[in-house]
């Protein structure tokens, strides 16, 4: 765990030690949601080739027949320093900040070349208004009047190195994905197009630089393309260089990207983007009194969701790590619709119909999933990259992991609730129909109606391969009966649809005798509800014989064995009751409470926010403030030692909002209008944030135990 980290209203600085921290590159990552960058220094003497990190949203590239991997890309943040004929190297901790407000990451350190010694300082951010814009501005000064040879360019011989789906496995081959087909050098500008393998996409970098040395010549090695410039800087002089990289694909569709020929200095790019953030942080900022730690931690978490999301290109999700890391191959799974959507549909509901539209666009590949799994309807698949097929490669996991069949369904549902957008839901009707034919094909239906749903997985992935997960059976139950009340209101509304999809009263009977007759896993003894049919027959186990601290037993205990323990990885049976608390008991949520929390292990960075938000929910404050700390502070402190070599974790951030939103401040929108019950936690004495609900923008105000709503 990292502690070192210091928090401030709206920034995080960090100094260190070292060139090639993997912890600071991930937490001072930054970017503009279509595209971003890890927080790795643009001077190296070492190869770091698949460990610099410049994504771009929905740019994969094959690593195998069918099977791609996320695209670490060529980078413009790249540099080398000589002095007198003499390369750098580091001669002081290197302090980085990352300002929140503006999205600009800044770097500072000295180097010392042969006896000069350089005060560098590097500043870099993906411009907000123009998302094509990579921007950054050099400047350093020296000890003593030195020759001087800056070079600055694309780096071109970044590669991947690509993570096996099983989480014990790792890595050490590399594959290089980005092929360079044209390079063309102008005066002060440098520009190369890529062709990314296997896929086909075309990537093209231009940079612009501006430089106060007045010449440069073209300067391109093995492995970067771009200009130097060599000059004699006075003691004391200061030496700025700014370079501008419009980065472009072919896959572009994002209204925002710019084509205009690049003329704008850095401070003028800076004050665009600026006011771009201004705007998205007056829908999305959560200003807490008495707690100034945990407010830089909860700006933290908004600014890496709103930086991971490419809000306006509906081909696209978000990955597990969102733009900050290729693990799980940088592929969609739930986590977007079910653990981030919550957040861009309260604070910027353009986002969150983009994200859905996405699985609206890829129904097709989910239709042809289904398929392949000798079903009916549409089943999509548990990981996708950017043409919407299934990428995953562990067979079990792949054909057991249904909910996520049902969890796009229930996202979609929250949409509608929240904005009353007919003209999606119209686009959504085909996926609630065709979800609910997945179902009835994939269940088991006996001669007196009875239904089972078997060799599934729900959330808790230590269950093995179960039947009737309680998690699962109940989201779809809730899908279909979304696909009842979209086909009863197409036979009325729009007859010919509902023929042309095949629709018929016998299919909607069935639907209802399934969603009517699918088993809910109980206790025969005592009632209470159980996660699935094998639970109760595992073998129990004191939890502190498999972990010691946060990081995830799976490293010293087999998967193998854990499945054959009574203990849960992640939440599950209280996930399932955090959506939809209406359905259970007060009494039945405490006593899953009682049953389920002890022996949860954790080791899913989505599990703490989850218990924040079921503790929270259900008058469980102290245990709702520790599971909070925890998730707020999941990726700033690297509480599960794996931020560093994976990313971050942006479903946690998603659920950690939601544990704000939905627990601690015990919103509720039932009954038509937004209604709230809150119990801050202990050292916030006030809180204020704006949302939306159903096109008009609200603020809530908390303070001295009295809370008030109003429209803005």
């Amino acid at each position: 765990m990292r502690q070192d980290t210091i928090l401030k209203p709206w920034q995080i600085e960090l100094t260190t030690n070292s060139t090639k921290d993997s912890f600071e590159e991930s937490i001072f990552f930054t970017g503009n949601g279509r595209m971003g960058i890890r927080g790795y220094l643009p001077f190296w003497q070492e190869k770091r080739t698949f460990e610099t990190g410049l994504f771009v949203a929905g740019i994969f590239g094959e690593i195998k027949p069918g099977i791609t991997d996320f695209v670490n890309l060529p980078t413009p943040v790249w540099g080398s320093i000589e002095c007198d004929g003499h390369p750098i190297t580091l001669s002081s901790p290197v302090h980085s900040t990352l300002d929140m407000k503006t999205g600009v990451r800044s770097q500072s350190f000295l180097v010392e070349s042969g006896e000069t010694t350089l005060n560098i300082e590097h500043q870099v951010f993906c411009s907000i208004s123009d998302p094509s814009l990579l921007v950054q501005q050099l400047s350093f000064s020296a000890s003593r009047t030195s020759d001087i040879t800056v070079h600055a360019g694309i780096h071109t011989a970044c590669c991947n190195c690509p993570i096996p789906d099983d989480q014990v496995k790792e890595n050490h081959e590399t594959i290089k994905l980005a092929k360079l087909t044209n390079k063309d050098l102008q005066k002060d500008s440098v520009s190369c197009t890529f062709s990314i393998l296997g896929t086909g996409l075309i990537v093209k970098e231009q940079m612009i630089f501006h430089s106060s040395f007045a010449k440069s010549e073209d300067y391109i090695s093995d492995d970067s393309i771009g200009k130097q410039w060599c000059g004699i800087l006075q003691s004391g002089q200061k030496f700025i260089l700014e370079s501008t990289t419009r980065i472009t694909t072919s896959r572009d569709i994002d209204s925002l990207i710019g084509s205009n020929e690049i003329s704008d200095t850095y401070d003028e790019l800076f004050a665009k983007s600026s006011l771009a953030w201004a705007s998205r942080w007056s829908e999305s900022d959560i200003e807490i009194e008495g707690a100034p730690d945990d407010q830089s931690a909860v700006r933290y978490n908004i600014f890496q969701l709103i930086t991971n999301c490419s809000a306006r290109d509906s081909s696209v999700s978000i990955g597990a790590r969102g733009l900050t890391h290729t693990r799980y191959k940088g592929c969609y799974f739930w986590d977007t619709d079910f653990f981030m959507l919550s957040f861009f549909l309260y604070t910027h509901p353009e986002a969150a119909k983009s994200l859905l539209m996405y699985r609206v666009n890829t129904l097709p590949q989910a239709k042809e999933n289904a398929k392949k799994m000798n079903n009916y309807g549409a089943r999509y698949p548990w990981m996708t990259s950017f043409d919407g097929s299934e990428q995953c490669e562990s067979w079990d996991i792949g054909a057991s992991e249904l909910h996520i069949t049902a969890d796009i369904p229930f996202a979609m549902q929250q949409y509608f609730s929240a904005t009353d957008d007919e003209d999606f839901y119209l686009q959504a009707m085909e996926v609630l129909i065709e979800t609910a034919r997945f179902w009835y094909s994939r269940c088991i239906i006996h001669p007196d109606a009875s239904a089972d749903l078997m060799f599934c997985k729900g959330p808790d992935e230590y269950c093995g391969i179960t039947n009737n997960n309680l998690f699962t059976n109940c989201m779809v139950k809730f899908n279909i009966d979304l696909a009842i009340n979209a086909a009863l209101k197409l036979k009325k509304a729009d007859p010919v649809r509902y023929t042309e999809l095949s629709l018929s009263d016998e299919e909607v009977l069935a639907w209802h005798s399934l969603r009517d007759n699918l088993k809910e896993c109980r206790d025969s003894q005592t009632g209470r509800y159980l996660p699935d049919e094998t639970f109760a027959r595992l073998e129990p186990v004191d939890i502190k014989t498999l972990k010691t601290d946060d990081s995830a037993s799976y490293h010293h205990v087999c998967f193998d064995r854990l499945q054959r323990y009574q203990v849960i990885k992640q939440a599950d049976t209280l996930l399932l009751m955090s959506r939809m608390p209406k359905k259970f008991t007060h009494m039945e949520r405490l006593n899953a409470w009682e049953d389920f929390e002890p022996c949860c292990l954790h080791d899913s960075t989505l599990s703490f926010a989850s218990h924040a938000l079921f503790a929270a929910q259900n008058g469980l404050q102290s245990a709702a403030e520790k599971y909070l700390k925890k998730a707020l502070y999941l990726d700033l402190h690297e509480i599960m030692n794996n931020t560093g070599k994976e990313g971050l974790h942006l479903a946690c951030l998603g659920e950690t909002w939601s544990s704000i939103f939905f627990g601690f401040l015990g919103a509720n929108f039932d009954s038509g209008i937004p209604t709230f019950s809150p119990s801050l936690p202990s050292g916030w004495k006030a809180l204020k944030m704006s949302f939306y609900w159903k096109g008009s923008q609200y603020q809530i105000v908390v303070s001295e135990g009295r809370s008030s709503v109003s429209k803005v």
